[in-house]
């Protein structure tokens, strides 16, 4: 391990003294506790400069840092020990050494810090971004094919790290992040083992990890009288502690733990769970480990084929819609008093007696919120998501761009310096220089050739106000829209979907005007009538760039702008209704909501001014299938 120790006068800020003025204020311990627990931006730790803190575990506190040569550089996490020379902190600089895959954070050195008396070791890392697990389930509403898909990526990770004896020993939803575009990271490997490591445990003593995951087996002993050595940690426990946590992540709640046999079987507390989702979380929690999958390899590939086979409802939301109350229902928060002449002695009683059924009340109410998501909280997280994505891919684009162009250059160099040995560009008496045939350059695509494939797409530029702009090529451009946004041109992009599913058929609306007030907005806000803009049909799942259609219902719905459009700036949040009984879909939109939260009265179809949007093949009724990328148009009336 390479100690990095700080420079004379190299601390930036009051806590980092030099040891000599610590001894003057009195003991360092505390003082230096409280330091490596909350340092200030811009302390230097060796090479690297703190930017924030991130958040702190049992072990250390993560900061962002950068390196102090680098500035403007790329950033990273540095987790830096709480006690001095923490022997956790080599093991997971082991662990991290031996694993080399997306899912796990880039393991960059591993140093010792010494501010005072007594070293600090420090880890730099992969800085990954996104959320937590729990944080990333609890903003949104997600569906069983996204919770497969996430527990595939996380089977896999566990594979790879168990193929190569290593355990991570502590996997909760805390632990699991989603980076935007959902891709998968197990981060905090600190609490990881391998074949070679030393014991860092006495026999004794259960391994690390938090008590909520701990396997039924580890618990026994635990409330046990420890009269032998603790059951060895391994894959099945891993798997066990996956299984809670993707109970929770699907139910908002942990699973009961069962100490003796199996018993009877598990109600499963979120009826909107697939049966065959719901069967495997339950294996994962099976009593006895041999119950449980093999490995997690097996359990990935048992994933793969129930994705494979997935119905229609693996895409619906597995939690309600909290909505709000009506103005005309009655409330029963505050209960009515004792009213009326009371016995005697009787009013303690009576007053208890009122105060058990408001806890009753209380209960109940927070019972109907377990497992709810609110639709406006929603669409607000997934349209900064579809925000961020976009961000990071076209950066990524424009990255690939240059390497392709700085490859392409390097070929035609190379060529030509190949012909000019070859003779190629000699001249021959006296006549003019023999030049290679160039091939016969492009003219400009028209609007039939842009849609075909491998054709260049044309320059952005704002969809015409006339009828059939928007009928059929919005939905067959939607491939060259995204080479556009590739090339780094703007893109609009929104999202949208059905948020409250309606029973039954639902009525094709009358045509009627806009509202006067309506109307003003739209002025105000230099929205044309006719004029359109480029959506992205579904705001209930994370935005995939690799899904190109969805099945949507009858009901609410809530789309979000990229671009700007007349004053609606990108982000905002448009509200309206989808019916999906006839031919077509039909939406109207009729809020728009931007970043700041104003709110304006809005005009908008689906589609053209026909208020339509025809299904693709394999619609059903109650799910119809439309392209994930569709468009609106302002409108006067709604037809």
């Amino acid at each position: 391990m390479s100690t990095h120790e700080a420079m004379p006068g190299e601390p930036e800020h009051p806590h980092a003294s030099t040891q000599p003025a610590q001894k003057a204020h009195g003991p360092a311990r505390p003082s230096l506790l409280l330091m490596v627990d909350a340092l200030p931006p811009g302390t230097s730790i060796g090479p690297w400069r703190v930017l924030q803190r991130v958040a702190s575990g049992g072990y250390g506190t993560v900061y962002v840092v950068h390196a102090k040569r680098r500035p403007r550089g790329r950033r990273y996490a540095l987790k830096l020990a709480r006690q001095p020379d923490s022997p956790w902190f080599s093991r997971e600089a082991e662990v991290l050494s031996r694993l080399r895959h997306p899912g796990v954070p880039r393991f960059v050195e591993a140093g010792a810090w010494r501010p005072g008396s007594g070293n600090h070791p420090f880890l730099v890392m992969e800085h990954v971004d996104g959320e937590s697990l729990y944080a990333w389930a609890r903003a949104r509403n997600p569906t069983a094919r996204e919770v497969g898909a996430l527990l595939i990526q996380a089977a896999e990770i566990l594979a790879f790290a168990h193929q190569r004896g290593v355990l991570h020993r502590d996997v909760k939803g805390d632990n699991l992040h989603v980076r935007p575009g959902g891709r998968l990271t197990l981060l905090d490997w600190g609490a990881g083992w391998h074949p070679e490591a030393k014991p860092l445990t006495g026999t004794g003593q259960l391994p690390p990890g938090t008590a909520h995951y701990l396997s039924p087996q580890l618990h026994r002993w635990r409330m046990a009288v420890p009269s032998q050595e603790c059951p060895r940690y391994g894959v099945t426990d891993e798997l066990y502690a996956l299984g809670v946590t993707f109970h929770r992540l699907l139910t908002d709640s942990y699973p009961a733990l069962a100490l003796a046999g199996e018993g009877p079987e598990r109600a499963w507390p979120n009826p909107l769970v697939p049966e065959a989702l719901a069967s495997l979380v339950t294996r994962l929690l099976a009593f006895a480990p041999e119950a449980r999958p093999a490995n997690s390899s097996a359990l990935a590939s048992e994933l793969h084929q129930l994705l494979a086979h997935a119905d229609a409802t693996w895409d619906l939301p597995l939690f309600d819609w909290a909505t709000p109350a009506s103005d005309s229902s009655r409330t029963t928060q505050e209960a009515p008093g004792m009213v009326g002449p009371v016995a005697p002695g009787q009013e303690v009683p009576l007053q208890h007696a009122r105060l058990q059924r408001m806890d009753r009340l209380q209960r109940l109410r927070e019972a109907r919120e377990l497992r709810r998501r609110f639709p406006r909280h929603v669409a607000q997280v997934e349209a900064q998501d579809i925000l961020a994505a976009s961000t990071v891919r076209r950066r990524q684009t424009l990255r690939a761009l240059w390497r392709q162009g700085a490859v392409a250059f390097a070929c035609v160099v190379a060529m030509a310096w190949m012909g000019w040995g070859l003779g190629l560009f000699s001249r021959s008496g006296g006549d003019a220089p023999i030049r290679p045939s160039m091939p016969p350059v492009a003219r400009a695509p028209g609007p039939d050739q842009a849609a075909a494939s491998g054709a260049a797409p044309p320059s952005p530029a704002p969809l015409p106000p006339e009828k059939d702009a928007m009928s059929i090529p919005l939905k067959q451009d939607s491939p060259v829209r995204g080479r556009l946004l590739s090339r780094g041109c703007t893109f609009a992009v929104g999202a949208a979907t059905t948020l409250i599913a309606c029973a039954g058929a639902q009525v094709v609306p009358k045509p009627q005007r806009c509202p006067t007030e309506a109307l003003e907005a739209m002025k105000a806000l230099k929205l044309r009538r006719d004029a359109k803009a480029t959506i992205t049909v579904d705001i209930r799942y994370p935005f995939r760039p690799d899904a190109e259609s969805l099945a949507v219902h009858d009901g609410d719905i809530v789309s979000v702008q990229k671009e700007r459009h007349g004053g609606l700036p990108e982000g905002t949040l448009l509200y309206g209704r989808l019916w999906t009984g006839g031919e077509h879909v039909m939406g109207r939109y009729t809020r728009a909501e931007t970043p700041d939260g104003r709110t304006y009265p809005v005009c908008f179809v689906l589609g053209n001014d026909d208020g339509f949007w025809p299904k693709q093949s394999g619609s059903k009724p109650g799910a119809a299938l439309l392209p994930r990328t569709a468009g609106y148009t302002v409108v006067d009336a709604f037809p």
